[in-house]
């Protein structure tokens, strides 16, 4: 009896706690993402999605550079929550620009935008992007408001084996000699 308490409060105390699903790969751009549903302003989500890590990689707020890649992670948010992204015009008003990720100081102009009508308005300074604002498009929030998020990990960099250069010096090595003798 003990023990199907501790099970059911164990079980209880996972769901309470907000725990995230596994990261999930998007074969487009061969990146890792994940929804975070919470309450925190855009500065928090970004700190948060930094301090995040999968496979050894760093996370940043999600940059969404195609319609193909808004579809996949529409998928991982079937209830359209109103999501912070990584888009941002906090240094430049009016210029839009991915703050993190290799697309990191891009102008959203040069990627891909999926902006509500009317949107963005620097409506009462305006600086940060949610998206699913209506349905899956965005829209311009200022910090004070309070979303969850969506993480993405560009896919790590494959480590050279530190043999390779050894074994290409040998081969390398062995040719010279091949060549002297013959």
């Amino acid at each position: 009896m003990k023990t199907r308490f501790w099970a059911a409060s164990l079980v209880a105390l996972g769901l309470a706690s907000g725990a995230q699903a596994a990261p999930t790969q998007y074969g487009g751009t061969g990146n890792w993402y994940d929804v975070v549903f919470a309450s925190i302003t855009w500065t928090q989500a970004k700190a948060a999605a930094q301090a995040s890590v999968f496979k050894g990689v760093q996370g940043y707020l999600v940059t969404v550079t195609s319609a193909g890649e808004q579809g996949f992670i529409n998928t991982l948010n079937p209830n359209s929550a109103q999501l912070w992204i990584g888009a941002t015009d906090e240094v430049t008003e009016g210029q839009w620009v991915w703050d993190g990720g290799p697309e990191a100081g891009q102008l959203l102009s040069a990627t891909y935008s999926n902006w509500s009508a009317g949107e963005p308005n620097n409506a009462g300074g305006e600086d940060y992007a949610v998206g699913w604002w209506s349905g899956d498009r965005w829209n311009d929030l200022p910090n004070l408001a309070r979303s969850g998020y969506v993480v993405e990990w560009s896919p790590a960099p494959v480590p050279l084996p530190a043999s390779l250069p050894l074994a290409v010096g040998a081969l390398g090595l062995l040719a010279m000699v091949r060549r002297r003798k013959g």
